[in-house]
């Protein structure tokens, strides 16, 4: 931990040498000559790391006292070869690498033209055959070896003036090599589609200032492509024509040559057009590959119905005494549709029984060898505790290494068992699905595979609604579950979740496991949270751990961002920083993975726990698995005492907060408010305002998404 920091200020040296760079990211340690000292800089510094010493450096930053390794230089900015003073300049012409200019000639530019020597160097040089020890063919190779340092020296501050961090344009160098600038100078459009956290408009700004026309083939090309991963991110698997050319245009880019860039984008693979009468969808090629591979497959299966033979009344009474349990009709139903075989859905809202039913089916069948999985880590956890029966993430059940081209369980490589049940499959996108169909066992063999899943819930936060739209084809088995049996056991947080679906705000008497405060104005909401989160709630016996504050949106003064601002502050303030600047991370902060990382073997949704700084990066323990996530990688950790009820989905907590307030706009919508709530297990408090409730209620269209698959479905029947 560091001592306290000084002022702003910028310091010019030479590079002595490295002390120590981080492999995986922008970090590193240098020990610099500062004014006939030697001072150490540490900072996102390892561009500068792989120049050779006595390399003029510039940096802005901080002094600070390290209680271990003394007083340093935090970089906080840099400007490689930009000298701010006459003593900056000598020792960066000394360092350039310039043939014929050492200290003593050096020093006789700066005498003879000041700060202006840098400007005579590009634009004047012949000027420099008027100075002692310096001829008209020592100025020709003057000339030509500063035009290349220039050029380089260009191409770092347009990108540092772009905003790019160092450790993008670290990423961007690792990438291109030495074509680094000529790809960034020729083919700029390839950093949005190649390098991770550089999209369209940094590209497209790239672009524009090396003269790039507005209309021409590649920037409309790296429109089309941007606003159909766009579409995808969004959930959408495509774009109708007349969407594409709206989204095009907001993007500022003329749509004119938008049938010239598809005709392209279809010609190599990579776009598939697909017109039904008038309108015409467009298609990402793989997510057109997968929706009508999923659809084949589906069929194929629902035809098979009837392939495992059982006993299967004797079966079912058996399996319930054996558990101890009776099943309502709709279950037994549900039992007995799974052991006809094929592909059968089973859908109901909280309470309803969905766990209680396999476990009298995984009895009924007798076999050890049917497989669960469910799309989460959490979820996965939540079916083996709930059946006793081993469950994995359908990521690990499918054995993916990428180091090795992806999922290891495919066509050539099938899943082995006798059946498969996936739980919460409303999560499931239309890629994974693909790739979980792809390895189960051929079609007519006697394999069962079972659906579970609440439709009414949030889709997947990837392309595609499936459960939803394998309900609505028709074309597959499916039971819906009507009694609410936990109900009988008076849970408030089971009448609100069914009130909400039926389009009603639920109005319940104080006193049971359901609450709800009105608090309009933002920072009475916010006082209100913490009085909750920090003394109430842990008065009624829930720990740390217990408690998940909930929200739809990210942004606005009752988004999870500003949410976790607070509750890091007023839970953990006084901890260890283990990661300093916007978006601090403390020990024992409570964080959040958001996105997959196969080689860690994280994935978006795990929560897990600050343990504490490493060399490399910071530890992390998701889950009793301790993983040291490396400085690149932190991107896609955020902290996690607030979350977006998106990123809820397949969990279970405790006890949750959820806020629903007027200024969260068009996320209030019927679904999200429906699986917020179905997010709690013994206590949920909401708060916000009324109108805020009753207008997420009344918003039922719940954004419907751009998917084909139920029309595929019905049409294949």
């Amino acid at each position: 931990m560091t001592g306290e920091a000084g002022p702003v200020e910028w310091i010019e040296g030479r590079l002595q040498r490295v002390l120590w760079s981080s492999a995986n990211s922008a970090y590193a340690v240098l020990l610099l000559e500062v004014n006939g000292e030697s001072l150490t800089a540490v900072g996102d510094l390892s561009l500068l790391a792989e120049s050779e010493p006595g390399t003029f450096v510039s940096l802005e930053g901080r002094y600070e006292s390290h209680p271990v390794h003394g007083r340093q230089f935090r970089a906080v900015g840099w400007l490689h070869g930009s000298p701010r003073t006459e003593h900056g300049l000598r020792l960066y012409l000394e360092s350039a690498g310039i043939p014929g200019v050492g200290k003593k000639i050096a020093g006789r530019i700066v005498d003879a033209f000041g700060m202006g020597a840098l400007d005579v160097l590009t634009n004047q040089p012949e000027k420099l055959a008027d100075i002692e020890g310096i001829g008209s063919k020592r100025v020709k190779v003057i000339r030509e070896r500063w035009a290349a340092e220039v050029d380089g020296r260009s191409l770092l501050i347009t990108l540092r003036g772009l905003g790019l961090s160092p450790r993008l344009i670290e990423r961007i160098r690792r990438r291109y090599r030495d074509r680094t600038a000529e790809v960034v100078r020729r083919e700029p459009y390839r950093l949005a589609e190649e390098i991770p956290g550089i999209g369209f408009r940094t590209a497209d700004q790239l672009a524009r200032e090396q003269g790039l026309p507005e209309d021409h083939p590649d920037r409309v090309r790296a429109a089309v492509v941007h606003c159909l991963d766009k579409c995808t991110q969004d959930g959408h698997c495509f774009l109708r024509h007349e969407e594409l050319l709206f989204e095009v245009d907001r993007l500022g880019v003329p749509t004119a040559g938008v049938n010239e860039a598809l005709e392209a984008g279809e010609a190599a693979g990579q776009i598939v057009r697909e017109r039904d009468g008038e309108s015409e969808r467009i298609w990402y090629g793989p997510l057109f590959d997968a929706e009508t591979f999923v659809a084949r497959e589906l069929q194929a299966r629902a035809s098979t119905q009837g392939a495992l033979v059982f006993d299967r009344g004797d079966r079912v009474v058996a399996a319930e005494s054996a558990e101890g349990l009776v099943l309502d009709e709709s279950q037994r139903e549900a039992v007995r549709a799974a052991l006809n075989g094929g592909v059968v859905v089973v859908t109901g809202g909280p309470g309803t029984g969905k766990t209680t039913l396999l476990r009298v089916l995984l009895r009924a069948v007798g076999a050890d060898d049917w497989l669960l999985a469910s799309p989460t880590g959490r979820a996965a956890k939540r079916l083996q505790e709930a059946t006793g029966r081993p469950a994995s993430t359908i990521h690990r059940l499918l054995e993916y290494n990428p180091g090795e081209g992806g999922f290891q369980r495919n066509v050539s490589n099938p899943l082995e068992g006798s059946g498969l049940i996936v739980d919460e499959a409303s999560m499931i996108d239309l890629p994974l699905f693909r790739a979980l169909l792809e390895a189960l066992p051929y079609p007519g063999e006697s394999f069962g595979f079972v659906l579970v899943g609440d439709a009414d819930q949030l889709p997947s936060v990837g392309p595609g609604q499936i459960l939803r739209d394998i309900i609505a084809s028709g074309a597959v088995p499916t039971v819906r579950l009507q009694v609410v049996h936990r109900q009988a056991d008076g849970s408030q947080i089971v009448e609100a979740a069914h009130a909400i679906r039926r389009g009603e705000v639920p109005r319940l008497p104080h006193g049971g496991d359901f609450y709800t405060l009105e608090r309009d104005d933002p920072t009475a909401l916010r006082s209100t949270l913490l009085r909750i989160v920090k003394d109430r709630l842990p008065a009624n016996g829930f720990g740390p751990a217990d408690i998940q504050v909930l929200a739809p949106t990210r942004k606005g003064p009752l988004g999870v961002v500003e949410l976790n601002r607070l509750l890091q502050r007023e839970l953990n303030g006084g901890s260890t920083p283990v990661r300093e600047g916007e978006r601090p991370l403390l020990e024992g902060d409570r964080v959040i993975c958001v996105k997959n990382n196969y080689d860690l073997e994280i994935f978006n949704g795990d929560l897990g726990l600050v343990m504490g700084r490493g060399s490399e990066g910071v530890h992390i323990d998701f889950d009793g698995s301790k993983v040291l996530v490396p400085w690149d990688d932190l991107a896609m950790i955020e902290l996690a005492y607030a979350v977006t009820v998106h990123k809820s989905q397949g969990s279970e907590y405790p006890a949750v907060v959820l806020v629903l307030h007027p200024s969260h706009g068009l996320m209030l919508r019927r679904n999200l408010f429906y699986t917020a709530v179905t997010r709690a297990r013994s206590f949920l408090c909401v708060l916000g305002t009324s109108r805020a409730w009753y207008r997420a209620v009344q918003q039922a269209d719940e954004g419907r998404r751009n998917t084909w698959l139920a029309q595929r479905l019905r049409a294949a029947t």
